[in-house]
């Protein structure tokens, strides 16, 4: 028995000097989310029709790393969605809040490898992965793709490829494909950034509507071919202890052919941010626009070009509450921005265009764990859109929105936040005569470790 045990202990030993040749590190972190909201007249914009929501939903994001060195890393990010009491029959999002509750809706995240490259001052990112790009106003979303990136202090480079969509593996005629290049510059208070995304979406109707008149938008029907956009954006940044500074402009370049003919990307929009820190307050002051189409006419004009702010598959940049993607993720244009709520030619959610807004905030840092913040939002489209279906009347007046956040640390990082937002719903708010108020209540309950 001894000898049994000593020839063990050297085994063991032999193995412990060995694993240093070969050990990877791990990293781990993540959060968990738990939320409940109600809604009211966010998916239609009309009482006279039931669209009262209330719910809980939960999730989970697991991020493990495995690191050999500084020059090598596989990164994999995990995330599992549940909303209460929902059944999911084999795989699907959100299922397992049922009785019994086992369901497969483990999503993927990220899976990427990250590297230096040998002899050369380029780090890349192989594999599923994220990026954002002028705060979502150009692009902010997970992608399969190849990102490459450089320090040359005080810039730094990062141009990519982002595999859009290749639903059909033998032709390119459904094919997207992103390529971008973005220079970054930091020294001292200034910052900037200037990003060139171009989306190449061969002979698909991506990021095309028809003219953006006063009539409800839709997704086009008509045959799109050779449809190319290409966004040029631009940030500046100025920040002191005392404030912070950013302005953001994105011009819209391109084309795409119709059966009829043809039109130019000629959108834009810009924004202007400015918070000032007193004390335990920051105040805050912004606006955004994002241009309109003011052909008036209810389908393509194929000898006008297309003025509206078009995106990219994959922006996403969230404001308000209710008109944009807050806290909540619930908002007026539902999941696919296509106007459930009977909207007129403007665009809400993450992905804004034919609008305008001016944003009125204020941050108290009440307590350590204590945070209040309130905003006021006046939003407006650009040209005028449909407000009466049945006379035909325009406007340009959404509403008047405010949102209050009072966000309370519990214990260990977990923090609890209270949600309440209301709009104070005007005419162009949606194409019915009367226009109603809508609201979210909500909290959510979060910890990140």
């Amino acid at each position: 028995m001894k000898r049994n045990f000593i020839v063990l202990v050297a085994v063991v030993a032999a193995v412990a000097l060995a694993v240093p040749a070969f050990a990877v590190d791990f990293k781990y972190g993540g959060l968990y989310r738990l939320r409940w909201q109600s809604n009211d007249n966010v998916a239609d914009g009309n009482d006279d029709f039931d669209d009262n929501g209330n719910w809980f939903d939960q999730r989970l994001r697991m991020q493990f790393t495995f690191v050999a060195s500084e020059n090598l890393q596989l990164v994999t990010h995990w995330e599992a969605d549940t909303l209460w009491g929902r059944e999911s029959p084999g795989a699907g999002r959100h299922g397992g809040g049922d009785i019994g509750a086992d369901a497969t809706n483990l999503e993927m995240k990220n899976v990427y490898l990250e590297f230096n490259i040998p002899n050369t001052p380029l780090r890349t990112k192989l594999g599923v992965q994220g990026a954002t790009f002028l705060k979502g106003w150009i692009f902010a979303d997970d992608f399969s793709g190849a990102v490459f990136s450089t320090k040359l202090d005080p810039f730094k480079i990062t141009f990519g490829y982002v595999a859009a969509q290749n639903t059909d593996v033998t032709t390119t005629n459904e094919n997207v494909d992103d390529f971008f290049l973005s220079l970054d510059y930091a020294n001292g208070p200034f910052t900037g950034s200037l990003v060139f995304f171009y989306q190449y979406a061969h002979d698909t109707n991506l990021s095309t509507y028809p003219d953006m008149s006063t009539t409800v938008i839709r997704a086009s029907s008509t045959a799109v071919t050779d449809n190319n956009l290409f966004n040029l954006g631009l940030s500046l940044g100025y920040k002191t202890d005392m404030m912070v500074l950013g302005l953001t402009h994105i011009k819209n370049f391109g084309s795409y052919d119709l059966v009829r003919g043809g039109q130019d990307y000629t959108g834009w929009m810009l924004e202007g941010t400015a918070d000032f820190m007193w004390n335990a307050l920051t105040f805050h002051l912004g606006a955004f626009y994002t241009s309109g189409d003011d052909d008036n006419i209810a389908d393509f004009d194929n000898a006008k070009d297309y003025d509206a702010f078009a995106y990219a598959r994959g922006a996403s940049y969230y404001w308000s509450e209710i008109l944009g993607v807050g806290l909540l993720d619930v908002n007026v244009s539902g999941s696919d921005h296509l106007n459930p709520a009977n909207q007129g030619a403007y665009r809400a959610a993450d992905v804004p265009s034919n609008l305008w807004a001016l944003n009125l905030g204020v941050v108290w840092q009440a307590m350590p764990e204590t945070k209040v913040t309130l905003n006021y939002y006046y939003v407006a489209t650009a040209e005028d859109v449909l407000a009466n279906a049945a006379t035909g009347e325009t406007d340009d007046t959404i509403g008047h929105e405010v949102n209050l956040y009072i966000s309370q640390g519990i214990v260990d990082k977990l923090n609890l936040t209270l949600v309440g937002a209301y709009l104070f719903a005007d005419d162009a708010y949606t194409i019915f005569k009367d226009d109603d108020d809508a609201y979210e209540l909500g909290a959510v309950l979060q910890w990140k470790f």
